[in-house]
């Protein structure tokens, strides 16, 4: 088989590093019913599991890293998940392949503040066949399906409060590189070639309560959440604008400052945007704001979750 061109996923995502060798890992993936739309394309939350076949399973299970730093109490806390997909079609039953790795690095933002993280990324590729339909022969091309990138603080979750972050690496651990630090808020930010479609961010039909399902065994609510709930308003506001919004989303951006729990209600402000893209066709996104109605008066700096969202035909 041919190499496959995963350059239109790597456009939209940071550079992946050349990590060493025993960094990297692989798995085979496997989706339910709902994971493929009607046209045969797999959707952004089932793609971004492949970080945890890829690297969590295909890697952290019996590395070194990982042993040091659970026996610690270090672990890295998701902060900023970007996926990027399209590819197809894809059957439900198709053989899918998610390739990946990690690296310790050392983040520094704009005041000169330091934190450590595990960045990982992941490529997805698949065998181009149907769910219903004969399945695909020996010799059936591959392609690439999405690809993702994530950023994980490292932090002692379950000590003191005051005792939380990590300021130095456990002996024997070693950053690969010094980066940039991004903020939270920067995942707002209006994509290039964008503009705007409305004036400010504007609140949402409705608060979101969160409940037990909403939750994982971290003991907070579960990351993709939020894309979900995104995503949903993201159609509700493309709809009362009179836009399309039989749509495909092929990519979200989110950001987490602060987790959210059980119990919680937050309300989602968001703001709807047009790009044209480099082919010429027309998306719609939204970039929204997930925060306690306390926490919007404070300013956005103050809110949870931070996301952008775009949809395709």
């Amino acid at each position: 088989m041919s190499p496959i061109d995963f350059t239109p996923y790597h456009d939209r995502l940071p550079p992946f590093p050349a990590a060493p060798a025993q960094n990297h890992g692989r798995g085979e993936m496997h989706f339910r019913y709902e994971d493929v739309t009607q046209d045969g394309r797999l959707g952004v939350r089932p793609t971004s599991h492949a970080i945890g076949t890829a690297v969590w399973r295909g890697v952290l299970d019996h590395h070194p890293v990982a042993t040091s730093m659970i026996g610690r109490g270090i672990l890295p806390i998701l902060t900023r998940l970007v996926v990027c997909v399209g590819g197809g079609p894809i059957g439900v039953r198709a053989r899918v392949t998610a390739e990946g790795g990690f690296e310790l690095v050392e983040a520094i933002d704009d005041q000169g503040k330091s934190r450590f993280r595990a960045d990982m990324w992941a490529d997805v590729r698949g065998v181009r066949s149907r769910t219903f339909g004969p399945p695909p022969g020996p010799e059936a091309e591959e392609i690439a399906l999405g690809a993702m990138w994530a950023e994980h603080v490292l932090t002692k979750p379950f000590a003191p409060p005051a005792e939380r972050s990590v300021d130095r690496l456990p002996d024997g651990l070693v950053t690969s590189r010094t980066v940039r630090a991004t903020a939270p808020w920067d995942a707002v930010a209006l994509p290039e070639g964008a503009r705007w479609l409305e004036p400010e961010l504007r609140d949402d039909a409705a608060p979101f309560a969160l409940g037990l399902g909403h939750t994982d065994s971290n003991q907070h609510v579960n990351s993709l959440v939020f894309p979900q709930l995104l995503e949903e308003a993201a159609l509700r506001r493309l709809h009362t604008l009179g836009l399309p919004f039989d749509r495909f989303v092929d990519r979200f951006e989110m950001s987490f400052r602060k987790p959210s729990f059980a119990g919680d209600v937050l309300v989602l402000r968001l703001r709807a945007y047009e790009r044209t893209r480099a082919d010429g066709s027309v998306s719609h996104g939204v970039a929204g704001v997930f925060a306690s109605p306390d926490e919007h008066t404070r300013g956005l700096e103050r809110a949870r979750v931070f996301g952008t969202l775009e949809l395709t035909a």
